[in-house]
């Protein structure tokens, strides 16, 4: 096993503990479904967290593989990958019940989830195509044509999400989002 295969191992395993918890959240709050008002806002978000886990996962494995290790790069992945582990983590209420509607919640922690998965796609797209290949490559690779279209929409989008409170707004947007990201699995 090379460096980059025991990179990318630790990297994915982070990732996999993210999914994990994200899925166990999932369980969570449909065990305490009766409870609680789930509305749109959080499973609109959480599938969007998954869809975006899923495209680092799938990002890291043609990126990474074609990597010199560094330790820039080992430390902008556990950063990511830890990063994601949080967001997962924080998708459901650990408050024992007194949660009783998830788009409240959502809205509550909203700025933090948004911004830590614009922050989280930032480091695991951007910076580590940068530190494996360049800026000037990284330019041509990732913002040129359909490419940088889906890339401006996907980051435009955030943006939306982290600065409008509208709760319609942010329905739309996530649902918008969940869209590109399938959109782009069935076509790439």
């Amino acid at each position: 096993m090379d460096a980059i295969e025991i990179f990318f191992t630790v990297y994915g395993a982070l990732l996999a503990l993210a999914v994990a918890k994200l899925m166990s959240n999932v369980a969570r709050i449909a065990r305490a479904r009766d409870g609680i008002r789930i509305g749109w806002s959080m499973p609109l978000f959480m599938l969007l967290l998954l869809l975006d886990i899923c495209s680092l996962i799938n990002n890291g494995g043609r990126i990474l593989g074609l990597a010199d290790l560094s330790l820039r790069l080992v430390t902008n992945g556990v950063i990511t990958a830890s990063l994601y582990y949080l967001l997962a983590t924080l998708t459901a209420p650990n408050d024992g019940g007194n949660t009783t509607d998830l788009d409240d919640y959502y809205d509550r922690h909203r700025p933090l989830l948004i911004g830590g998965m614009a922050l989280g796609s930032v480091l695991g797209f951007e910076v580590n195509a940068v530190l494996i290949r360049g800026f000037s490559e990284t330019l041509e690779a990732r913002w040129m044509g359909l490419n940088a279209t889906l890339m401006f929409a996907f980051y435009l989008l955030l943006a939306v999400l982290l600065f409008v409170r509208n709760r319609a707004v942010n329905h739309v947007a996530l649902a918008i989002l969940n869209a590109i990201f399938l959109v782009v699995l069935f076509t790439f």
